[in-house]
């Protein structure tokens, strides 16, 4: 894809994401989609990650971000922020730094956190996304059983 075709979904897609438009969300993944969480997050099961911390597919993908996930993790009674900070794109891959405000369900905590998240697009859709967030900030406050790293 072409840079600008890239800029366009992945802005179409954070757009869909903020406004809960699940139809379109779904519609700039691909069917065989990738979701790779940090491997430390994924170890969890977060997000409905297998064991490698992978999410594959796009109904399974579009379920876990179009809502599972948040409605499990943050208290959505209290305000939730969704912030683009950067994004920067080049041919067929996107890297888009964000920042994620919220109450966690589990502890009631203030979360605010950074993540990166890696695009490849493929034939107008999403075919791979990498997520990188600190993990161990996200463990403390959201309660995860974190065994001996505590």
């Amino acid at each position: 894809m072409k840079t600008e075709e890239t800029r366009t979904l992945i802005e179409r897609y954070y757009r869909a994401l903020t406004q809960g438009d699940r139809e379109d969300l779904r519609e700039c993944l691909s069917p065989n989609v990738v979701w790779q969480l940090p491997a430390t997050a994924g170890a969890t099961g977060t997000g409905g990650s297998n064991k490698d911390g992978v999410v594959s597919g796009r109904e399974s993908v579009a379920a876990e971000l179009g809502g599972r996930t948040i409605k499990d993790t943050f208290d959505l009674s209290q305000p939730f922020g969704l912030e683009i900070r950067s994004m920067i794109v080049d041919g067929q891959y996107a890297a888009v730094q964000q920042r994620l405000t919220a109450t966690t369900k589990a502890k009631g905590l203030p979360y605010d956190n950074q993540y990166c998240w890696i695009y490849l697009c493929e034939e107008n859709q999403i075919t791979r996304m990498e997520e990188y967030t600190d993990t161990l900030y996200a463990a403390r406050t959201m309660g995860w059983d974190l065994g001996d790293s505590n």
